[in-house]
């Protein structure tokens, strides 16, 4: 007789933004998410293709961000996962449009995103969840709320990672002054793993590695 199994491995991926931002995705997350069970992709896929590509990987599960609209990808603003006894929910991260507005604004002052109030306000859309994962900000996120793991690894696309980033004039010093205060790892392009055992949540963060495009640059 087979023994239960008791432990699962579920990769998490944001902001991969292939068709605006990149022409296709890196490789290194493929990689990354070899012989995961599911995968999470937390919006601004921007390409179909993208999910196509991780269902060679794993059963995918996604949420729509803001670049996803206007791509025409239609997808749920949040979902809830049930995996290994585990309740997971997944939202791109996203705020009202007024709090938005705010964060943006102080976090340019302030040199640095400001996430004060986050981790709360992601619970409060999911209600009894063991662990909310999202993206938007291009950075890895990582704190404990009561029983719920709220987790973020960041982005595939990451600007700084770029050297074909095209971000300039006004717009590119204030999205620079946003950014400046981003520890390293948020820097680079990561995806996470979350292992689950026991009822347990416990997230990772993976650089992915390599060029975020091919060696003949963009295309």
């Amino acid at each position: 007789m087979t023994s239960p199994r008791r432990s699962f491995r579920v990769g998490v991926v944001s902001d991969t933004h292939v068709g605006d931002a990149l022409a296709e995705l890196p490789p290194g997350v493929i990689t990354a998410f070899a012989g995961v069970d599911l995968i999470l992709h937390a919006g601004d896929i921007t390409t179909i293709g993208v999910l196509d590509q991780l269902r060679g990987c794993a059963p995918v599960v996604a949420v729509q961000g803001n670049h996803d609209r206007a791509a025409g990808l239609e997808l749920p603003a949040a979902v809830v996962v049930q995996i290994a006894g585990t309740r997971i929910g997944v939202s791109h991260g996203l705020r009202g449009r007024r709090t938005e507005a705010a964060a943006i604004a102080a976090g340019i002052i302030c040199g640095r995103p400001v996430l004060a109030g986050l981790g709360r306000s992601l619970i409060g859309r999911f209600g009894e969840v063991d662990c909310v994962v999202f993206g938007h900000f291009h950075m890895p996120y990582l704190t404990r709320i009561g029983r719920t793991t709220v987790f973020s690894p960041g982005a595939v696309y990451v600007a700084e990672s770029d050297p074909y980033n095209t971000a300039h004039g006004l717009r590119g010093r204030a999205y620079q002054r946003f950014r400046s205060g981003i520890p390293e790892a948020g820097r680079v392009a990561n995806v996470g793993i979350l292992e689950i055992s026991g009822g347990v949540v416990t997230p990772r963060i993976v650089p992915i590695g390599g060029a975020l495009r091919p060696a003949s640059g963009p295309r």
